[in-house]
């Protein structure tokens, strides 16, 4: 049997296609303005409204620019609220590249070690690949800011701004991942030569040397102390002496990050309810904490997002921000985007189907900071976003009820606010240890 594609078919393809008098609407349609720009539904997208009734005042907004540090910026933006209150000040933006650095560095680290580990195994392995294709990139997962933050502190943003290739980050991450193949493959061969692990030691630490003197250069070092002087928003001066950022982060943010539960929506095939996934392969930090995800019941995933926010706490997310999304005109609403009507096609895809097979994924971590309840019940929510204030209003977005059903996947809670029997489960529940090749482990960029 010959399964070729065959020109007959094509031609059948070709006439059945010009016999169905919409596709030549919908083709004039596409090509002049794009996909989504012709499937738009905007009856649906006026019936959006952008006010809440739970609002949170969270700052500023930020910009990723041409990176993917959203999971960094959306986790300092859910700690800068605590800073903003404390200091009594309009705005405050924490420095990203400062976390960037270490970020960097703590990955070569973590590289290299599973390199060593994974010596034996061929070269190009699924797990030698996933660790080369991951392990470059500058997305992460809530846990990775939390083993940074912990360990290193934070800072002002003035004290480490951005440089160009810490907003642009393609030939930074070009460069490192040129530097540490090459160390990948030589310490390959020493584990063949049977090199002794205190060598190997040796070795690596010349190769995170190189590593730092590369980020030093693009990034530029991090501070080891700083003072901090500002006015609050009566216009009173105060200087903050010699902070290390470590200080800086216990003293005047003092969030316990160890209080947060990542909790999941999953329906992933062959994952279960109210159990605890991780992955040895996913991390920034040797050291560090795991990567851990908690697979809840979505009604009662929201339910906690719901009553932090009614307590005033934004609260870190990700979710798919490529699916029935607007970026310019900031919506996330389910059915806003016609495709099966545009191309008279049937799409009939779930949350299972989606998340199983790779089409959908976290690709996006962004923040919590309203809701609009009706009763107990949401109808929509307001999102603070990192892509600047010209896109969505402002830079927040809004989000339908129905897509945080349909698209969002994982969110990270003060324990305080999810119900007890969720927390004591969680506590009990041992991580259950999963291979890196299903989409929960992709990082958000």
């Amino acid at each position: 049997m010959d399964n070729s594609l065959a020109i007959k078919d094509i031609n059948s393809f070709s006439k059945s296609f010009l016999e169905n008098k919409e596709n030549s609407i919908s083709q004039r349609c596409v090509m002049a303005n794009g996909i989504n720009a012709s499937c738009t539904d905007v009856e649906l997208k006026n019936q959006i409204s952008n006010t809440f009734s739970i609002n949170i005042d969270s700052g500023l907004i930020t910009n990723q620019q041409q990176s993917g540090r959203c999971w960094m910026f959306a986790g300092l933006n859910v700690i800068r609220t605590s800073l903003i209150e404390k200091l009594n000040v309009k705005n405050i933006e924490l420095s990203q590249a400062y976390l960037q650095f270490y970020d960097k560095l703590e990955k070569a680290n973590f590289f290299l070690e599973r390199v060593i580990e994974l010596a034996e195994e061929p070269y190009d392995s699924r797990l030698n690949v996933f660790l080369i294709d991951s392990s470059f990139m500058d997305g992460g997962h809530f846990a990775m800011f939390v083993n940074l933050v912990k360990k290193y502190g934070v800072i002002p943003s003035q004290f480490m701004p951005d440089s160009q290739p810490s907003h642009d980050t393609r030939e930074l991450n070009t460069t490192l991942t040129q530097i540490l193949t090459d160390d990948m493959a030589f310490l390959r061969n020493e584990v063949a030569k049977k090199a002794t692990a205190e060598k190997l030691s040796s070795y690596k630490k010349k190769m995170l040397k190189e590593v730092y003197q590369v980020l030093a250069i693009s990034l530029g070092e991090p501070p080891k102390d700083f003072t901090y002087e500002y006015q609050d928003k009566k216009d009173v001066f105060h200087r903050l002496n010699k902070l290390t950022p470590k200080d800086f982060y216990d003293q005047y943010i003092g969030i316990n990050l160890d209080d947060y539960i990542s909790l999941c929506d999953a329906p992933l095939i062959g994952f279960k309810p109210m159990t605890s996934y991780t992955c040895k392969y996913v991390n920034n930090m040797i050291g560090g904490e795991p990567v851990v995800f908690f697979n809840v019941p979505l009604k009662d995933l929201k339910n906690s997002v719901i009553a932090s926010l009614k307590n005033k706490e934004p609260v870190w997310f990700s979710a798919d921000v490529l699916s029935q999304s607007l970026r310019k005109e900031g919506y996330l609403v389910s059915g806003i985007l016609k495709k099966d009507e545009l191309f008279h096609i049937s799409i009939k895809d779930d949350k299972k189907t989606r998340l199983s097979y790779r089409s959908s994924f976290c690709n996006h971590a962004m923040v919590f900071t309203g809701v609009n309840l009706k009763g107990n019940t949401p109808d929509r929510f307001k999102v603070e976003n990192s892509w600047g204030k010209d896109n969505g209003t402002e830079g927040y977005f809004v989000m339908s009820n129905q897509w945080f059903n349909d698209y969002v996947y994982q969110v990270l809670v003060n324990k305080k606010y999810i119900k007890k029997d969720i927390v004591d489960a969680y506590l009990k529940s041992k991580p259950v240890e999963v291979s890196p090749f299903n989409a929960l482990w992709k990082y958000e960029d």
